[in-house]
């Protein structure tokens, strides 16, 4: 099968899951190429598994001759499809005019890209993520023909629900990664529900092969966060729960990943008296990021509700670390107590709860043992339901079902 995937940027660092799919869609024997729809970061760290995909990465110009001759073709051919669309796209951004003019903006290369599916024989287009790729999916599925699916994960569902109902619509199925959202979007006045999926991100089977960590015993605790540095990850409410800790028990924190919030997370380390406690690592890939799980004894995911609504699905790190049998301490929020069932698979706090991630790592130290057979039955459950060779495999039934 020939498959392109969409997704907006490329290659984002935070986006694992998008690429390991694709890797596993080829190690099944199928040609895959990948289409980013809006920016290009050229120095972005690109781990190794998805070289591969960096190097079938394309995108077109919003204004460029391909893409404007594309459009100005599909109009007068089909003049009366065209007038749809864009009747579609006006309709569905009456009150998110900024977004609608945005959407516009991706018409050109998106038609373009429908002419490019059809002259290279793709079969299937999917979309990861509900907002712009879904969009051009769309899009280039009504002008080639080529059926198309999205996923839905997060932010891209909560923050705007324009076009959605409209592009559920036309998918031959909606891939959720929770039951949560399927929920949620099941109470969407127009989406069609019965297109909806659920199928998991995952992560690789060769972590659960990962050594189990050594005790602490009179050492410290060792505190791993890996993400972004932006406001729904809910960094602060880590360094609080630290600052809460430090005179009760030693501690080291590495903090993994870069964002807009760095600076202001460097002060309150400094405003929290946790130097020498914590250090900002910076972005890392795959490989450093597992010697980092390896150094870990407890990870944190103190994620939280940003602004616009924007919010964690269920975060890969959080997966990982189940996988690496690390306790993990998440929010309860979205559809992470899918996977954290509290104090069953892990421990789970309300979201910028610093005293509850505090009581949950005291808790860790306290009673290792115990904290070391639910990090193990976390890892059973991550062996049941997430691992990313299961449900690519299941992702890709799903398209052929679709073809």
């Amino acid at each position: 099968m020939r498959i392109l995937v969409v997704v907006s940027e490329f290659p984002k660092l935070t986006e694992t899951f998008v690429y390991r799919n694709i890797a596993e869609y080829r190690r099944a024997g199928h040609e895959v190429w990948l289409f980013y729809a809006k920016k290009h970061f050229p120095q972005e760290l690109v781990h190794a598994f998805a070289r591969e995909t960096a190097d079938s990465a394309f995108t077109f110009g919003f204004l460029a001759p391909r893409s404007l001759l594309a459009l100005g073709r599909e109009a007068l051919r089909h003049p009366i499809r065209q007038m749809g669309l864009w009747a579609t796209l006006a309709r569905s951004h009456r009150s998110e005019v900024g977004r609608g003019l945005r959407s516009l903006a991706v018409l050109p290369k998106s038609v373009a890209l429908g002419h490019w599916c059809r002259s290279q024989g793709i079969d299937h287009i999917h979309a990861e993520f509900a907002g712009f790729p879904a969009t051009v999916a769309m899009i280039a599925s009504r002008v080639s023909g080529v059926p198309y699916s999205f996923s839905a994960h997060a932010n891209d569902i909560f923050v705007s629900q324009a076009l959605l109902p409209e592009k559920a619509a036309g998918a031959r199925f909606v891939r959720s990664i929770s039951r949560y959202n399927i929920d949620w979007l099941g109470r969407v006045p127009g989406f069609p529900a019965e297109r909806l999926r659920l199928i998991h991100c995952g992560v690789p089977r060769a972590l659960l092969e990962a050594p189990e960590p050594e005790a602490p015993g009179d050492g410290p605790l060792n505190v791993l966060y890996v993400g972004s540095l932006i406001e729904k990850k809910g960094v602060i409410h880590l360094l609080e729960a630290l600052a809460r800790l430090r005179d009760r028990m030693p501690l080291r924190c590495r903090i993994i990943g870069r964002g807009d919030l760095e600076a202001t997370l460097r002060e309150a380390v400094a405003r929290l008296g946790l130097q020498g406690i914590v250090t900002f690592d910076g972005p890392k890939d795959a490989e450093a990021v597992r010697a980092a799980y390896r150094w870990a004894h407890a990870v944190v995911v103190p994620s939280v509700v940003g602004s616009k609504g924007r919010v964690e699905g269920i975060p890969v790190v959080a997966m990982e670390a189940l996988a690496h049998a690390r306790p993990l301490v998440a929010s309860r929020l979205s559809g992470i107590p899918e996977l954290v069932e509290d104090r069953v698979t892990g421990w789970l706090t309300e979201p910028g709860d610093a005293a509850g991630i505090a009581e949950a790592l005291a808790a860790i130290r306290e009673d290792w043992p115990r904290a070391m057979a639910i990090a193990r039955a976390g890892r059973e459950r991550v062996r049941a339901e997430y691992l990313i060779e299961d449900n690519a495999a299941e992702l890709l039934r799903a398209m052929r079902e679709a073809a």
